[in-house]
């Protein structure tokens, strides 16, 4: 069963979920939950959706932070994307749509988007040999990024197909 049944199938997964949209919808985006729990819960929803619905939750889930907030995360996200060597399309503006795309254009790419915005973040190994970022995203922006995309799947994936 994948994370998209679950939710739908109610019980402990559709609980935690949806707790965790709660607390995404109660004070600013970033804050509520870790670095930890952020990473982990975009990451078990982020590639189950359609890139479209992707880009519909990063789109909405922008317009939530002020204008002030988007552009200074647009100067972070090219900050931390020059640090890593990674190419961003060549003006990124705040506008959520715009701002949206470049973030579904980063996310088409497994793990592009986690690392550029988890540059601040150092490596653990985890059991079974595979790593994490820890202090992963490092920003309150980031942080508020991640876990609205999230919010945002998760709430499309609840509301069902109908949509």
């Amino acid at each position: 069963m994948g994370i998209l049944d679950e939710l739908l199938g109610g019980g402990t997964r559709q609980r935690e979920y949806t707790d965790f949209v709660n607390r995404y919808e109660q004070g600013h985006p970033a804050e509520g939950y870790s670095d930890e729990e952020v990473v982990q819960r975009y990451g078990d929803v982020a590639h189950a959706v359609p890139a479209d619905d992707y880009a519909q939750a990063a789109q909405e889930a922008l317009a939530r932070l002020s204008p002030e907030e988007r552009a200074e995360f647009v100067k972070m996200l090219q900050e931390r994307a020059q640090a890593r060597g990674a190419q961003l399309p060549g003006q990124v503006a705040s506008d959520p749509r715009d701002l949206g795309r470049v973030l579904t254009d980063l996310h088409q790419t497994p793990g592009t988007l986690r690392d550029i915005l988890g540059s601040a973040g150092t490596q653990q190994p985890q059991p079974g040999g595979s790593n994490t970022l820890t202090n992963l995203l490092g920003s309150p922006l980031a942080r508020a990024a991640l876990a609205g995309i999230t919010s945002m799947i998760v709430k499309r994936i609840m509301r069902g197909p109908g949509r």
